[in-house]
């Protein structure tokens, strides 16, 4: 049975049981510069630690925002898939952003990793 706490709130390191934790928050990166623009490379990756994969067990999506901007939603199917995606964006205004992306699990619910980044003219 799922801890009830966890899917009553977005989940972080911050508030969530360490060693799940370890295993649920996304890893975003990201190259070191970024040009107003241009298409680059984000790589999300759920949690530090590997994340099972099995029927009963596994990530369900990744969801990926610049802010509260909505930019994209991956789909992830049990034992086929790894819970990591790279995605290509294109950020249009120059200025601090903060990438945000969630993932969700089908019994830990729904973790929260952040990036901050700055889009350069």
């Amino acid at each position: 049975m799922a801890e009830p706490s966890l899917f009553c709130q977005i989940n972080t390191s911050a508030t969530g049981p360490a060693e799940t934790a370890k295993k649920h928050v996304p890893v975003i990166t990201v190259p070191d510069v970024i040009k107003v623009g241009q298409p680059f490379a984000v790589t999300i990756k759920v949690g530090e630690a590997p994340h099972v994969m099995e029927n009963g067990h596994f990530i369900q999506f990744i969801d990926l925002y610049s802010g509260h901007i909505y930019i994209s939603r991956v789909d992830i199917t049990a034992e086929l898939s790894k819970p990591e995606v790279t995605l290509t964006v294109v950020l249009p205004h120059e200025g601090k952003r903060t990438l945000r992306a969630f993932s969700r699990c089908n019994l830990h619910g729904i973790w929260e990793g952040t990036k901050e980044i700055n889009v350069t003219q």
